[in-house]
This record gives structure tokens, C-alpha cells and sequence, in this order.
């Protein structure tokens, strides 16, 4: 009579070690060229791999847009030359991608429109070992609040995120899975109970949790407002994602660059100084991400290359990362 009871304690044990099996690490440095130009810096990257080798061996991801990656190469013969440069370099691909949009309002309607990309990317040999979703929270919170049906921004992002999760980690299952969100547009309170409840969420439907959370720092509200959020306020952030043991991502950028460009005062020197500026802003408080992320989606810098030639984006990177990820 014993027997079934043993043999049933078994199969729970072993469940047990499966689920509490641990993800794959995230790398502590990805890189994010900018997108602008039709792509030229991507393809700088890509052509002249002895002028970044530095930080080359130390990324563990190039980071791109999949929908910009899709417009800007719409030959396939263009996107698997590119995918194999960076395959021989050992570099795979994070995507960014949607969640929740103006463009598909649920997570299911999101996951069909973009999953066609990847599966374009996936045949001309790109090598993607990760996503990061853009920001569903701020879309859900900012965008989309009148179309959501009277139903709490929080808790209609939280649903629609864990639905296209759940699907991405259906049909691509290594996959890593990050959550970016903005910050100070969302409080540290925000962004910690969106932590928790997406969480929830996913393990209500027996999926995995996020695999890191990233932050998205505009920190040129900390001058204008003070009240506006600080860098203690994103400390509490990373230490409530150290307690649950969810990897802590930030994306280190010039957040200053757009307001000097409009003052005609905006060249590669202000890129440099503003993603320097801000990690020894975030070092001053304690601030030390489980992984650090250079990615501009702004106007500049306007020189890619080389990274030892002052002040290029990669030069930016370069010398972040020698003094913060020694």
C-alpha cells in the first residue's frame, strides 16, 4: 500500500527539481548601436569587427529592434550576410519587440504580427537567444488608458504581458525574456509592483518568470524635478529585483543629448560625457546592475567607430565599462 504513495512523493520531488532548475545567466554587458541612417551603424559593426574588439569579446548580445532590423533589410540575401558576420563573431542577437502597442492591443495580437520577423530572422541564419519587451507598462499607462475598457493599467499590462510570454516561451523555449520599463515616467512603487505581479501572473499560468527586468532611465527629470524620482528611488528598484532574484538590467545613455540638441550644443562629446555622467550618478548611491547596456535610439553619437577614437559610441562603451564592469 505504501508503494503508490513513494512512488507518487517521487514524481513530486523530481517536479519539484525541475521547475527550481536554474535559467542560463544573462551576460553583463549587451550592446545597442543606433538605428538611424538605415542602419549604417549595424552594418559598421558588422564590417569592421578589429575596431571594436575590446568590447566585443566582452558583449554578450547585440541589441536591435526587430521591426526596425525587418524594414531596414528587406532582402534576404542582405540579412543572412549580417547574421553571419555576427555569428562569426560569437555575438548573438536581443531583440526589442512590442508587448502591448497601439498596433496590437493584446499580447496574443502582438506575438502574431512580430513572430513572422523572427521566423524570417531564424531562416537567414540569425543566431536570437533573447528578447527584451518595450515598455508595456508605460504604453498601457500613458498611450493606451482610455482604450483599455475601464480596466487598471497595471493589471490589463500585467494580463496581456503573461499571455505573450506565455506564447514566446511556447514556441521558442530558449529564449531568454526580459521586461524593460521607463523610469522616473513610472515610480520605483510602479515598477516594483509590476515586478510582482507579472510574476504572479506567469506563475498562475505555470510559465517561467522574466529572466532579467531592465530599467530605462530618462535621468533628465532628476534636474528639472527633483520630486520626480532619483537615483536612490531606481536603487530600491534593483535591490527589490535582488530579493527575488530576478537579474537587474541598465541602460546607461545620454539622457541629455535630445535638450542640447535643441540648443544647437549636441556633438559626440555630449554622448560621452552623458553616459560616463550617469554611471557615476548611479555608482554614487550603491548602484551596480547585475548588467550594463549602452544603447541609443537618440540622434547621436554620430561616430561609431573606432573605440579607441574618443568619443565614439563605442569609445563610450569602452570607457563605462573599464570603470564600472572592471
Amino acid at each position: 500500500m505504501k508503494q503508490p504513495w513513494i512512488f507518487l512523493f517521487f514524481l513530486l520531488c523530481t517536479a519539484s527539481l525541475v521547475a527550481a532548475e536554474p535559467v542560463k545567466p544573462i551576460p553583463a554587458f549587451v550592446l545597442g548601436p543606433p538605428g538611424r541612417n538605415e542602419g549604417q551603424a549595424l552594418r559598421d559593426l558588422a564590417n569592421h569587427p578589429e575596431q571594436w574588439e575590446q568590447i566585443r569579446n566582452r558583449a554578450g548580445n547585440l541589441l536591435y529592434a526587430d521591426h526596425v532590423l525587418n524594414r531596414q533589410n528587406p532582402e534576404d540575401e542582405t540579412l543572412t550576410e549580417l547574421f553571419r558576420k555576427f555569428r562569426e563573431m560569437n555575438l548573438p542577437l536581443q531583440l526589442e519587440v512590442g508587448t502591448v502597442k497601439p498596433w496590437g492591443k493584446t499580447g496574443a495580437e502582438v506575438f502574431a504580427i512580430q513572430k513572422p520577423m523572427w521566423e524570417r530572422f531564424l531562416r537567414c541564419g540569425a543566431w536570437i537567444d533573447s528578447i527584451a519587451l518595450d515598455e508595456p507598462l508605460v504604453c498601457c499607462t500613458f498611450v493606451l488608458v482610455e482604450d483599455l475598457n475601464g480596466v487598471e493599467p497595471l493589471e490589463y499590462a500585467a494580463r496581456e504581458t503573461a499571455e505573450f510570454i506565455a506564447l514566446v516561451r511556447r514556441d521558442y523555449p530558449d529564449w531568454q525574456i526580459g521586461s524593460i520599463e521607463g523610469f522616473p515616467s513610472l515610480s520605483a512603487e510602479q515598477l516594483i509592483k509590476w515586478i510582482d505581479l507579472l510574476e504572479t501572473k506567469l506563475a498562475a499560468k505555470g510559465v517561467r518568470g522574466i529572466d532579467f527586468f531592465r530599467i530605462d532611465t530618462d535621468w533628465m527629470h532628476f534636474v528639472h524635478d527633483t520630486k520626480k524620482g532619483s537615483w536612490r528611488d531606481m536603487k530600491q528598484v534593483e535591490d527589490h529585483c535582488r530579493r527575488k532574484g530576478i537579474p537587474f538590467s541598465v541602460i546607461y545613455w545620454a539622457a541629455n543629448y535630445p535638450a542640447m540638441l535643441r540648443q544647437d550644443l549636441a556633438d559626440d562629446l555630449t554622448w560621452y560625457v552623458g553616459v560616463l555622467q550617469m554611471g557615476y550618478a548611479y555608482a554614487a548611491v550603491g548602484g551596480k546592475p547585475d548588467q550594463i547596456v549602452v544603447q541609443s535610439w537618440v540622434a547621436g553619437p554620430n561616430t561609431i567607430l573606432p573605440e579607441t577614437k574618443p568619443f565614439t559610441f563605442t569609445n563610450s562603451a569602452r570607457d563605462l565599462l573599464e570603470r564600472f564592469l572592471p
